[in-house]
């Protein structure tokens, strides 16, 4: 007992400060448990906004005036930024938000808790968004307006210097202004203060990019087909020119992703180049207009001088080259006739000019008249003896020849004339000696001209038989 007196004695002191200190604690805790027992703990942060020992009123009041000075800087892709106000951002504070949600699902008898960390949140019913209003204050913006707006563009396969490669893609500036929207909306709800219009998306985007597995089939496919360039200079002056910028267009894309050139269908589109191309160099028949030797402008369509396109066998020819990869710098498509010369309606310098009305010829030969001659032309009377206008050209020359009209039932021909200068320009019709008649020109050929044929004095015609040549054109007009 002694003993229990003399240690009770010794440890009195020490057992009463201990207890005062645990009831201080508690009277403490219990305090502090009272004092946030209606408001937020310690380190509370809501949307970047400390609500620490707030009551809920409170904490609504500070987070009103947070969104009532709040704004947003948007950051642009040329390194500029702009910054949106809240009248336009189009923001009210929402007050039925679900701040005491948060209140709620605090552990109030953990409150000594808050004073070791943060409790941050990030609630997005804060705020109200009118849509008009923000819709307006995006049209504000200067990178908004309708000069700023520069599209994407999707990268691609170019054809420069007989090589392909993939262009990449630009950006541009246009705004996607729906994603721009509903982007603001989240960064506005998140409490946050920047946009990177960039990093969210927030621009029209290229649909196609470098490195686009379809692109890369592409590119390979056109490197194995499509190295072929053919160059035409059309007689106009006009450059055409069929190369892989075209050509890669045609190939056949597989069911596995892959491109192969299909026959056929090369054909079809060559078929339809070679029709445009012909269209570009046929002249036959072609309306021309040049100045006679009579100083005037005449005027002149039909004939068979020109150049026509043979359609069929270009296809062949360029289908045999782009199997094979080879090119043509100087092409002249597969044809027949042959190729207007230059200057005075496609007739060029040297030509034969042959004026019905008149009852004359001349001979121009590179621009001056060598020879000139009055002639007698197809009976006028008589439509089915006409000499017919139009553009040709000398085809054939011949000497001693026997003209021979129509034959008869009977075996017999119409007429038989021969001739020593034969040179036709229009199937059977051309010029020929017409020794059977002692005059020409006048009106001789209205009632008592030839068969079609351009009658000609005997020497006149031995004259121009010796000077002209095969492919010289002949104009026949009135």
């Amino acid at each position: 007992m002694e003993k229990m007196n003399k240690w009770y004695k010794n440890h009195q002191k020490p057992v009463l400060i201990s207890a005062i200190i645990v009831l201080i604690i508690l009277v403490a805790y219990l305090a502090g448990r009272i004092y946030f027992n209606d408001k937020f703990l310690k380190g509370t942060v809501i949307n970047d906004c400390s609500v620490e020992t707030l009551s809920l009123d409170e904490a609504n009041k500070k987070l009103a005036k947070q969104v009532s000075s709040k704004s947003l800087t948007l950051l642009f892709n040329d390194g500029q930024s702009e910054v949106l106000q809240s009248t336009q951002l189009g923001i009210t504070y929402n007050e039925n938000n679900s701040l005491q949600k948060v209140m709620d699902q605090q552990n109030k008898w953990l409150w000594f808790t808050g004073f070791f960390g943060k409790d941050k949140q990030t609630l997005t019913d804060l705020i109200n968004v009118n849509d008009e209003s923000l819709g307006q204050g995006i049209q504000s913006l200067q990178h908004a307006q309708a000069d700023q707006q520069v599209d994407p563009t999707d990268a691609y396969i170019q054809y420069q210097n007989n090589q392909f490669s993939i262009v990449k893609e630009t950006l541009g500036s246009k705004l996607n202004v729906e994603q721009l929207t509903n982007n603001i909306k989240v960064a506005i709800s998140e409490g946050k203060n920047k946009l990177d219009l960039t990093k969210s998306k927030s621009y029209v985007l290229p649909t196609v990019y470098e490195d686009d597995q379809d692109l890369k089939n592409h590119l390979d496919a056109a490197n194995q087909y499509c190295l072929s360039s053919i160059h035409y200079t059309t007689p106009k002056g006009t450059e055409i020119t069929l190369d892989g910028s075209e050509t890669m267009n045609w190939l056949t894309k597989n069911e596995d992703g892959t491109y192969t050139k299909d026959e056929s269908t090369f054909k079809s589109k060559l078929n339809e180049f070679v029709k445009n191309l012909a269209s570009q160099y046929n002249s036959i028949g072609a309306t021309r207009t040049f100045t006679g030797q009579d100083g005037q402008s005449h005027t002149v369509s039909g004939g068979t001088y020109g150049f026509r396109v043979s359609q069929d066998k270009e296809v062949s020819a360029l289908l045999t080259l782009m199997n094979e990869n080879k090119s043509d710098e100087n092409r002249v498509p597969e044809h027949t006739g042959q190729l207007p010369s230059e200057g005075n309606g496609g007739l060029g310098s040297s030509y034969i000019e042959v004026n019905i009305t008149k009852q004359h010829l001349w001979f121009v030969k590179d621009g001056a008249v060598v020879l000139e001659s009055d002639f007698v032309s197809g009976k006028e009377s008589d439509s089915s003896r006409l000499t017919p206008s139009g553009t040709y050209y000398i085809y054939n020359k011949e000497r001693n020849r026997v003209l021979r009209g129509t034959k008869q039932p009977n075996g017999k021909y119409e007429y038989e004339s021969p001739v020593s200068y034969w040179m036709p320009f229009n199937k059977g019709i051309g010029f020929h000696d017409a020794s059977w008649r002692s005059t020409f020109g006048g009106s001789i050929y209205i009632n008592s001209g030839s068969h079609g044929c351009i009658n000609l004095p005997t020497s006149f015609a031995g004259s121009l038989y010796s000077q002209i040549y095969v492919n010289l054109p002949v104009v026949v007009y009135r």
